[in-house]
């Protein structure tokens, strides 16, 4: 068991991690979902220690996610302590409506949401969800949507909705929901529908559907709720 002691202002954390995980203490330290959770606790959450309990790395060998238990207290009082670290992320409400003949479809028009479907293990079965992905630091949001979905768009483009946590009860991920209105021809729509997106090499089985704005809110995906529910609040739809 390897162990460190690391200061964060008026904060003192030991960290211990097994050797047997194939991590050393000092790529712990080094991933940075860990420090942005340590350094954004409230006050009145005190974590004494935290032990790394599973690493995943993904196939360029960085850290992708941490599994970890803590000896955490809320105003002095014993509280649960298990986290699952995977840091932040972006999703996309993205609108396609159509234009004919030159003219400029209003957001009153009906319009598609562009979703990808792909296999969820964790839900077992396959979901259709907003384009998504994790947040590194470039402009997620516009690299996702092009690497899922094959749509151009421009940061621009973007309203941001607000941000949430979907899981706070046992995960650190804050997602960051915006939305995008694009008009485009009948031609251009159709060659959407169906395409086959996101880096297969690395199992992201994605296929790209086409939702009537209507009908978005028979899906079971959070983000897509909630970025709905962000989007027609702001008059926008």
């Amino acid at each position: 068991m390897e162990s460190a002691v690391w200061e964060l202002g008026k904060r003192r954390v030991v960290i211990e991690c097994p050797a047997s995980l194939g991590a050393s203490i000092e790529q712990i330290q080094g991933f940075p979902p860990l420090r942005s959770w340590l350094q954004k606790l409230h006050a009145d959450i005190e974590v004494r220690r935290v032990t790394i309990q599973s690493v995943d790395t993904f196939k360029s060998g960085s850290i992708g996610f941490v599994k970890l238990s803590s000896d955490a207290h809320f105003n002095g009082t014993r509280i649960p302590g298990v986290v699952f670290l995977r840091g932040p992320s972006t999703a996309v409400l993205l609108i396609l409506r159509t234009q004919e003949g030159g003219r400029v479809p209003s957001r009153l028009d009906g319009g598609y949401a562009v979703m990808v479907e792909q296999p969820r293990v964790a839900a077992g079965e396959a979901l259709l969800e907003l384009p998504a992905g994790m947040d590194d630091g470039v402009c997620t949001a516009v690299k996702e949507v092009m690497e899922e979905t094959g749509v151009a768009i421009e940061e621009g483009d973007l309203v941001e909705l607000g941000a949430a946590y979907p899981s706070p009860g046992a995960c650190d991920e804050m997602v960051t929901l915006y939305a995008c209105e694009k008009a485009v021809t009948s031609d251009e729509l159709e060659r959407v529908r169906g395409r086959l997106g996101g880096c297969r090499s690395e199992g992201e089985l994605i296929t790209v559907r086409l939702v009537r704005i209507s009908d978005l809110w028979q899906t079971t995906d959070m983000k897509t709720l909630a970025a709905l529910y962000l989007w027609d609040r702001r008059k926008l739809i």
